[in-house]
C-alpha cells in the first residue's frame, strides 16, 4: 500500500527531528520536500507559478532569457487570488524537479518582479504564488464576539496610562501585519515576525515601568561578576569584560528583557531569555532573526529560509502571547516546553 502524503511527510519530519532539527522546522521542511516530490505530471519539465498585481496583461508572450522565464498573456480567471487586477501564469524551465531547482526559480521570479517594480517606480503592487513554496498566510475565521472581551478591554483601560499605551501598541503590532484570509496567497512571515518582535519590545517596556529593575548592591554586583566569570570558564576577553560591565551597570534592552521575562515567568524566564539572546547557533536567536530581517540578511527568496523563520516565529508567538496574559485576562496558551 502506498503511503499517503501526510504519512510520508510525518515520517520525514520525524527523521529530521531525530537529526536535531526543531520539530516545527522539521515539519515545515518535510512538507516542502513532499510537495516538490509530487510534481504535477501535466507540468512536464516546467515549473508554473501565478503572477498577480495591479498591472495590465501584456499583448503577447513575454520571454526573459536571462532568467529563463516565460510570462503568458492570458488572464487567469476564477483563481483564489482576489483583489489583484491581473493574474497571469509564468513558466520556468528547470534542470531537475528538486527543492534546489524550486529555490532557484523563486530567486529568479523575485528578481523579475523586483526589476519591474524599479521601472514602475514602486507605484503598483505585485507578487507571485506557487503551490510548492508559499506558506499559508491569513488566520482563522471566527465570530467577532468572544466571551470575556469586555473583561479584557476593561483590564487594559485600568492600567496606568503610560503602561496602557505600551500594551495598546503591542496589541496593534500583533494585529496589523496578519494577511486577511482571502489574501492568504500573500506571504506574511517576515512582516509578522518583525511586528511580533515590536510587540515584545512594547511589553518589555510595560513590565519595566510597573516593576523597574533594581540597581544591584555592591555584594550583588560581585556575585554577578563571579557568575559571569564562572560561565566563561575563568577566562575573560576584553569583550567579555565590557559585556559583564554592561549587564550590571547599563544592561540595555537585553537586561530589560531578561528582567521582564523573569518577572513574568520566574525560572522559565531564563529559558526565554536564552531563546531570545543566547541560543546556539546564533542565527536562530529570536533577536538575531529580527535583526537579520531588518538589515536584509534573511534570504527572503529562499522558501527553506522562510520555513526556518516560521519555526522560530512559533516560539516568539508563545512568549508574546504569554506576556499579554500577565496584563490582560484571556485564554492564554500554555507552553508545551514548560512541562518538559
Amino acid at each position: 500500500m502506498t503511503d499517503s502524503f501526510a504519512e510520508r511527510m510525518l515520517a520525514r519530519a520525524r527523521e529530521l527531528h531525530g537529526d536535531g532539527f526543531d520539530w516545527t522546522l522539521a515539519y515545515g521542511i518535510a512538507g516542502f520536500e513532499e510537495r516538490v516530490r509530487l510534481w504535477p505530471a501535466a507540468w512536464g519539465d516546467d515549473l508554473r507559478v501565478l503572477l498577480y498585481g495591479d498591472f495590465q496583461a501584456p499583448d503577447s508572450i513575454l520571454t526573459f532569457p536571462s532568467l529563463g522565464i516565460t510570462v503568458h498573456p492570458e488572464k487567469q480567471e476564477n483563481t483564489f487570488i482576489k483583489g489583484a487586477i491581473t493574474v497571469l501564469e509564468a513558466t520556468f524551465k528547470v534542470k531537475e524537479k528538486s527543492v534546489a531547482a524550486v529555490i532557484d526559480a523563486a530567486r529568479r521570479i523575485n528578481l523579475l518582479l523586483g526589476t519591474y517594480t524599479l521601472h514602475d517606480w514602486g507605484n503598483a503592487g505585485s507578487g507571485w504564488w506557487s503551490y510548492f513554496t508559499h506558506l499559508s498566510g491569513g488566520g482563522l475565521m471566527e465570530k467577532l464576539t468572544h466571551e470575556g472581551i469586555e473583561q479584557s478591554t476593561t483590564a487594559v483601560l485600568n492600567l496606568p496610562t503610560v503602561v496602557r499605551r505600551k500594551v495598546e501598541a503591542a496589541l496593534y503590532w500583533v494585529r496589523a501585519p496578519r494577511t486577511l484570509l482571502m489574501e492568504s496567497y500573500r506571504p506574511d512571515i517576515l512582516q509578522v515576525y518583525s511586528s511580533y518582535w515590536n510587540a515584545f519590545e512594547c511589553l518589555v517596556e510595560a513590565v519595566n515601568i510597573l516593576r523597574p529593575r533594581r540597581t544591584p548592591s555592591r555584594l550583588e554586583k560581585q556575585v554577578l561578576v563571579d557568575e559571569f566569570v564562572g560561565k566563561r570558564g575563568g577566562h575573560l576577553t576584553a569583550e567579555d569584560v565590557q559585556e559583564c560591565y554592561q549587564s550590571i551597570v547599563n544592561p540595555g534592552f537585553v537586561g530589560k528583557a531578561s528582567h521582564a521575562l523573569n518577572v513574568c515567568f520566574g525560572s522559565t524566564g531564563d529559558r526565554y531569555t536564552e531563546e531570545c539572546f543566547r541560543l546556539s547557533p546564533q542565527e536562530d536567536r529570536l533577536y538575531d532573526i529580527r535583526n537579520a530581517i531588518n538589515h536584509g540578511d534573511i534570504d527572503a527568496e529562499n522558501p527553506k529560509e522562510l520555513v526556518r523563520v516560521d519555526a522560530r516565529l512559533s516560539r516568539l508567538w508563545m512568549i508574546v502571547w504569554r506576556m499579554f496574559g500577565r496584563f490582560i485576562p484571556f485564554p492564554t496558551p500554555a507552553d508545551p516546553q514548560e512541562a518538559s
